[in-house]
């Protein structure tokens, strides 16, 4: 698939930089000098660019076969979609308020006397390590290191730490197309719901 972006950040000594695609809501992409289609001038941060996306052996999202656009050729860095962004707004606003209801909810369960304050203290502490790993892979990724294995992630948002997770992702810019991560990061929303039903039920034998 080919896209249209601008460059954003570029280190000449190393040879590489990243794109923000046009569609601001797509994550940064990966570029190295040797790229580029056919030679030409060194990249400057700001030049318009039109490009493949690939998903590289790292998991990043990676720009391949490289070309440089003239002003009447872009596609416009700042534009936003009119038909997609309506629907956009209003998905972010109900995750915005689900979120808030899901800590209000264990709130008024540990409140009541339901939820043993230790549960709350450790879904507390699930959200300060998902948002630190998600910058921690953020990090990882534009600089081609180790990354932080999916599973991680995936574990931590099923512990409670989902709610930290969603806001990393919106101000991250991370892991927010990627299939099937997102699938299965909305099922583990689903699993610690019914974790935490299950921990407030009859069911629950284990005194926590």
């Amino acid at each position: 698939m080919r896209d249209q972006g601008r460059l954003v950040e570029w280190f000449d000594d190393k040879g590489y930089g990243f794109i923000q695609p046009n569609e601001t809501s797509k994550e940064r992409v990966f570029l190295h000098i040797k790229d580029f289609a056919r030679p030409g001038p060194r990249p400057i941060v700001g030049c318009a660019l039109d490009y493949k996306v690939i998903l590289d052996e790292r998991g990043r999202y990676r720009a391949q076969q490289v070309t440089y656009l003239k002003a009447a050729q872009s596609k416009g860095f700042a534009s936003k979609p009119k038909v997609s962004t309506p629907p956009k707004q209003a998905k972010l606003s109900a995750m915005q308020l689900f979120c808030v209801g899901y800590i209000l909810f264990l709130a008024i369960l540990t409140l009541m006397g339901l939820l043993s304050g230790l549960i709350l203290l450790l879904i507390s502490l699930m959200n300060a390590l998902s948002y630190w790993l998600y910058a921690q892979d953020k990090e990882a990724a534009q600089l081609g290191n180790r990354r932080i294995p999916e599973n991680s992630l995936h574990v931590v948002a099923f512990l409670g730490g989902w709610p930290a997770a969603w806001l990393a992702q919106q101000k991250l810019r991370h892991k927010t197309q990627k299939q099937p991560f997102r699938q299965i990061y909305f099922c583990t929303i689903g699993f610690n719901i019914i974790l935490i039903l299950w921990l407030i039920s009859p069911f629950n034998h284990l005194n926590v």
